[in-house]
């Protein structure tokens, strides 16, 4: 028989195959014996044994790697045994001749998951083993590929340790950075050295090695530096690698640029040089702000980033043609480090509160030596004249892509180009800088004012600029007369389609949509309707067109919007959109432009009622070829939504393309319904509350709604709305059809919800015992079991929340006030189940509620307690009137709290509800809004004098019980005086 480490090699050879059965079959066979011991450590044995081969041997280093997520933490599940886990750190380190780039580095990602884990506690001597593996290769050239290995797993290492954040492992890395540093530091400047000593000797650069090891220490030191050290303007090493880099930066950006052929291994890796230690400044002033200021040698780095943005500011356009991937990262870098120096508000961040002396010095630093007045106004002279500019390539894809052009535009992807990147860096820089530059922008602004068709290129960049700084500029710039007086040159591009003064036509159009949530009278809003609306007809440029959508929403989005002032051009923004979104094509200009009107609907509301049509009829198109877009559909959804509560009882119109819509997007057996669930629900809520009558069509969904119950997820608060809706809209028709489902969920639900959804199904109980004939109900309410959940939730005091115990014992007393003899009936089979008594399970029950009936805090609950007390005593049941002493009490507290008008009713009672039944203005409400007020006037609550219903019930018990004299004698002689006194009183108010 086979070995274990040969039938191992024989699964992995399977495994490595590229036969879908056999694959099948070795890997069920590996899970099988991954949790055996001695797997792991033989696996390792084979991933390192040269003569297999290397396909297999990079599968099984891949599972082992995998293999180290599931079960080499001490808390796993079949974790590895603390023996085998040590015969593995033995031999892990032994790939480092590993000629196999790939199957090297999968090994060195294999330590450093372990090291992370194991190091320092179970793997104490990992860091000095890679230090020693790559002092014992230094000057060794037939061992230039081990020290390479170690040194990629040292900095993998690094990086696997500084991945950890808790304060107790950020404390271990910052103790061991400093002798990593030292010893990775001498690494690199030994291969940076050799590699200029061979660049000063030869120009012909053909060895590359020294610049791959130089770069990959480099990446250690990085994070070393970053992470491992908590002031770096204190630490002598960190203040000699800072300057050093500095040094090597520049040496490198001149050997970069001294390269004709970009293609080549060497370009590369100098490039990655240089974008690196642009890395390491960029990275280490966001952490480290203050650190960094105070750091010598800083003022010259950034100067020297800010003379690479000057001296590339007319060239890079045409650089960046011959090197794409170069030339705008590290201009980008040079823009990201200016901004996180602007950016004073970060400084704070990096002090205690003992150090605050330093972050003065800091700034003070910051602002003598470096955002000084002449600097600031250099700076934003620069990025308006040369950054903020549209580039040939920009003016190339408007021409060939417009649409794909205004999406990337507007995406949020600044850290990686150039031109976003400047706008978000002019932004910080006015914004720290306002008074500096408000003159100086005011200035250009007045210039460009003065040129109607030269350089609309820079027109454009300072529109740009003063778009950027809206929030600064809005108390110096009269942004109202500023328009008034460019209305002449605005009507002018709009009547000169020449390709030119396109560019201003959207800028204008974008520089509206920034400045109109910030300045803008109310008087001069028609002409930004008229200008905005101008712009998206078909005979505009594309781009214009789209934007100035895009930015017309941000006009409707204001919260001082005036609906009224919008009407006039209602018609021709809706006519145009709608014709715009058909006509784009990508689903992300589809989705901008659906969001447009949808916020138009939502503020115009009623309003729209006339244009309605317009919108529904390009839906059903846009929602057939959606397909697959996730996040087009919701959009729809949501237009829809809006669409029908701005039309309430007009939407009915709609049910018929809407309800297949909405079923489509509630169903669980469709693909997009965790996408559209809760958008569907909204809009099948809308119907609801905005219909005046159920159609066949929208009945026929009651189905779903009650499945959805069994979810019971976080859209249930929408799905018990949504039953409430059908209940009140055809209550009679609901329940008879649907009573014993429903009911029959909500009994599943009960016990396993927080108390806020128990609440919401127990008001669904309580609207339909108030909407529906009482005798519809009886059978589903005790045939599933609903009415006995309750009860032995309310006999379970000390299991349920007081909260929710009111609301469940509310229902009791809708119940004993509707048809007391069902209550008794319904105690007699609930005392069979629980095998006791009737009599003792009605004095069980009865007990309980006047024991927490002082935990009843609304009016309206606490007199719907009086009233089922009063309607129980119509009896000749002992039990119950051997509870007249308590009842009486708790009439006598309900009728001190409130003072009722002759019809029963009292403004109390309208707590948390609508409005007070003399203040309901009928106009301004929703269809179910007018049934639930029309409801709630129904209430015996509201209905009911209480007074009057106590004297009948008490009259109704005398008759019962031998007359007054009888019943005196035999019950009321039992209650105290005072407190008979004291009813009295108040029965006689």
């Amino acid at each position: 028989m086979s070995s274990p480490r040969d039938q191992l090699l024989q699964t992995l050879a399977e495994a490595a195959s590229q036969q879908p059965e056999r694959i099948k079959v070795a890997e069920a066979q590996l899970k099988q014996w991954e949790v055996v011991p001695d797997f792991y450590s033989t696996l390792l044995d084979i991933t390192n044994d040269k003569s297999v081969d290397v396909n297999i041997r990079f599968f099984g280093v891949i599972y082992f790697k995998n293999g180290v997520d599931k079960y080499w933490r001490k808390t796993a599940k079949n974790a590895i045994n603390p023996e085998e886990k040590a015969k593995i750190r033995s031999q892990l380190l032994s790939f480092m001749d590993e000629s196999h780039n790939q199957l090297a580095t999968q090994s060195a990602v294999l330590v450093s998951k372990i090291a992370r884990i194991d190091f320092p506690n179970d793997w104490p001597d990992l860091l000095q083993n890679l230090l020693s593996i790559i002092h014992s290769t230094m000057n060794v050239n037939p061992a230039i590929l081990v020290q390479k290995r170690a040194i990629l797993t040292l900095h993998l290492v690094v990086k696997a340790l500084c991945s950890k954040t808790f304060g107790p492992d950020r404390k271990m890395f910052e103790q061991v950075a400093p002798e990593l540093l030292r010893n990775v530091a001498s690494i690199y400047v030994e291969h940076t050295n050799r590699f200029f000593n061979m660049i000063s000797t030869s120009n012909d650069i053909r060895n590359s090695t020294d610049l791959e090891t130089s770069l990959i220490a480099l990446k250690s030191i990085r994070r070393l530096i970053i992470h491992g050290f908590q002031d770096i303007s204190k630490v002598d090493e960190t203040k000699a690698f800072f300057v050093l880099a500095f040094d090597h930066l520049q040496k490198f950006y001149t050997l970069r640029n001294s390269f004709q052929n970009t293609s080549s291994p060497i370009f590369e890796l100098l490039d990655s040089k240089v974008n690196l230690i642009g890395k390491f400044y960029v990275e280490l002033q966001k952490l480290r702000p203050i650190s960094f200021i105070m750091t010598p040698g800083s003022r010259d780095v950034v100067h020297y980033y800010w003379q690479l943005l000057v001296m590339h500011s007319k060239s890079y356009e045409t650089e960046m043609s011959t090197q794409p991937y170069g030339t705008e990262k590290i201009l980008i870098q040079a823009l990201l480090l200016l901004k996180g120096i602007i950016r004073k508000s970060s400084y704070n961040q990096d002090i205690k509160e003992s150090e605050e002396l330093r972050l003065s010095n800091a700034v003070k630093i910051l602002e003598e030596q470096i955002l000084t007045p002449s600097f600031v106004e250099s700076f934003a002279e620069l990025l308006i004249s040369s950054y903020l500019i549209l580039r040939k390539e920009d003016l190339i894809m408007w021409e060939e892509d417009p649409e794909g052009w205004v999406n990337f535009d507007e995406t949020d992807h600044w850290e990686y180009q150039i031109r976003p990147c400047a706008e978000k860096v002019f932004t910080d820089l006015i914004t720290q800088c306002r008074d500096i530059l408000s003159p100086k922008i005011l200035k250009l602004l007045e210039n460009a004012a003065l040129t109607q068709s030269d350089n609309l290129l820079v027109k454009d960049a300072i529109y740009c600029a003063v778009g950027l700084g809206s929030h600064e500029l809005y108390d110096v710039l009269d942004f109202d007369s500023w328009l008034v007086n460019n209305f002449i040159f605005i009507d002018f591009i709009m009547e000169s389609y020449f390709t030119s003064f396109k560019i201003i036509r959207r800028r204008i159009a974008w520089i509206i949509g920034r400045w109109v949530c910030v300045k803008l009278s109310k008087e001069n809003r028609p002409r930004v309707y008229d200008v905005m609306t101008y712009f998206i007809n078909p005979d505009e440029d594309f781009v214009v067109r789209l934007t100035a959508a895009i930015n017309l929403k941000t006009r409707v989005d204001e919260w001082d919007f005036d609906s009224d002032g919008f009407v006039p051009y209602l018609d021709r923004a809706i006519t145009l959109l709608t014709r715009l979104i058909g006509e784009v094509e990508q689903f992300e200009s589809r989705l901008k432009i659906l969001n447009c009107l949808s916020l138009i609907v939502e503020r115009m509301d009623s309003q729209i009622a006339p244009f309605s049509e317009k919108i529904t009829n390009l839906l059903p198109t846009l929602w057939q070829v959606a397909q697959s877009e996730y996040l087009f559909k919701p959009a729809i959804l949501v237009i829809l939504t809006k669409l029908v509560q701005a039309l309430w009882e007009q939407s009915i119109n709609l049910h018929e393309f809407i309800i297949p819509i909405i079923q489509y997007s509630v169903s669980p057996n469709t693909e997009e319904h965790v996408y559209l669930l809760e958008d569907g629900l909204d809009l099948w809520l809308a119907i609801l509350e905005n219909t005046v009558e159920c159609t066949p069509l929208l009945f026929n969904l009651v189905p779903a709604a009650v499945g959805l119950l069994e979810f019971g997820s976080e859209t249930l608060k929408r799905v018990l709305r949504i039953i409430e809706s059908y209940i009140l809209l055809v209550p009679e028709m609901t329940v008879q059809s649907y009573s014993i489902p429903i009911m029959d969920a909500f009994t599943r639900l009960f016990g396993d919800l927080k108390p806020e959804a128990c609440r919401a199904i127990i008001n669904v109980i309580d609207i339909t015992l108030q909407a529906c004939p009482f005798d519809l109900l009886k059978e589903s309410i005790i045939s599933t079991g609903l009415l006995g959940k309750l009860l032995n939730t309310i006999l379970s005091v000390n299991e349920e929340n007081p909260y929710v115990l009111v609301s469940y014992v509310s229902i009791l007393a809708r119940i004993i006030i509707n048809d007391p003899v069902f209550f008794l009936h319904f105690i007699t089979i609930a005392s069979q189940q629980y095998n006791i008594q009737q009599q003792d399970l009605l004095k069980k029950v009865l007990e309980t509620w006047l024991d927490k009936f002082d935990n009843i805090g609304h009016p309206k609950q606490r007199k719907l307690s009086a009233m089922a007390f009063a309607t129980l005593i119509a009896t000749t049941n002992p039990i119950i009137l051997g509870f007249l002493a308590q009842f009486i009490g708790v009439w006598c507290d309900v009728l001190s709290e409130v003072r009722e008008s002759g019809g029963g009713d009292a403004l109390v009672y309208w707590q948390e509800e609508y409005v007070g039944k003399n203040e309901i203005d009928e106009s301004d409400a929703s269809p179910e809004t007018k049934r639930k007020r029309a409801l709630l006037q129904r209430d015996p609550i509201h209905t009911t004098n209480l007074i009057q219903y106590i004297n009948l019930k008490i009259g109704e018990c005398e008759a019962l019980n031998g007359g007054p004299e009888m019943f005196r004698q035999n019950y009321l002689s039992r209650v105290d005086n005072t407190l008979l006194d004291q009813l009295k009183g108040l029965m006689n108010v």
